[in-house]
């Protein structure tokens, strides 16, 4: 299901850094097929908590399933530019630990799940993705977070929203905690209009890809993105087109 009103014709543009890793080469970027994971690989992102509430979010990876005998690289994605190596020559060790050829200032094989990564500036829901992919491209594992959440909750229920777009006018609305197999309508409020929906809630209680596009609406580019069930009420506010893409 799709939001459908007229395009808006705001170019925005974004840009990040990775703290303590060597910038992303300025080769073309690669076009990994996401939905296409090997088997059994996974990534997860685990958030460090920051030294103060306005420091950078940061990263470290933790890796599993991925097979032997294989030299794995880091690479992210800039925002749909595509993906960049961000650190390579990684091997699995006697214990199945990725560590690097390089080493640490106490002369040790560096672990990958002991670095850490940052995002640079990122708009609010912009999503930020991570892959370990073999040296020869045939083992793929891939993760996505979102350091600057677009997102609200009422009781066990929220909905986010992803920036789609770097114009600014695409989002993605998710939810999850409500009652599975329940009915709920999303309503949709911006430039003077309302648009409603109903969405079914999957078994395990999300409802997933409601599809925003924006468009018009003049120079107010606020909106407000509420979903209702028996038991939530749910309210996002945000900005869409030039605001959306604010980095800070």
């Amino acid at each position: 299901m799709v939001w459908r009103c007229p395009a808006v014709a705001t170019l925005g543009l974004v840009s990040w850094a990775m703290l303590g890793i060597a910038p992303a080469n300025a080769h073309d970027p690669i076009r990994f097929d996401t939905r296409r994971a090997t088997p059994g690989a996974s990534i997860e992102l685990i958030e460090v908590a920051p030294a103060t509430g306005e420091a950078p979010v940061k990263y470290r990876l933790r890796v599993s399933g991925l097979p032997p005998g294989q030299v794995y690289g880091v690479w992210t994605n800039e925002f749909g530019h595509g993906f960049h190596e961000q650190a390579s020559g990684f091997r699995l060790d006697e214990s199945g630990t990725l560590v690097s050829s390089e080493l640490d200032v106490a002369g040790r094989p560096r672990r990958l799940d002991q670095m850490t990564f940052e995002p640079g500036p990122l708009p609010r829901g912009a999503g930020w993705q991570v892959a370990i992919v073999s040296s020869d491209r045939r083992v793929t594992a891939f993760a996505k977070a979102i350091p600057r959440p677009i997102a609200a909750t009422h009781g066990p229920c929220t909905v986010s929203l992803e920036l789609a777009s770097r114009r600014g006018d695409r989002f993605i609305a998710s939810g999850s905690g409500f009652m599975p197999g329940e009915d709920v309508t999303s309503e949709l409020t911006y430039a003077g209009r309302t648009g409603r929906k109903t969405h079914r809630v999957s078994p395990e209680g999300r409802f997933l890809s409601d599809f925003i596009v924006h468009g018009g609406g003049g120079g107010d580019q606020r909106a407000r993105y509420a979903v209702k069930s028996r038991a939530c009420e749910v309210t996002v506010e945000y900005e869409w087109g030039e605001g959306a893409l604010s980095e800070r």
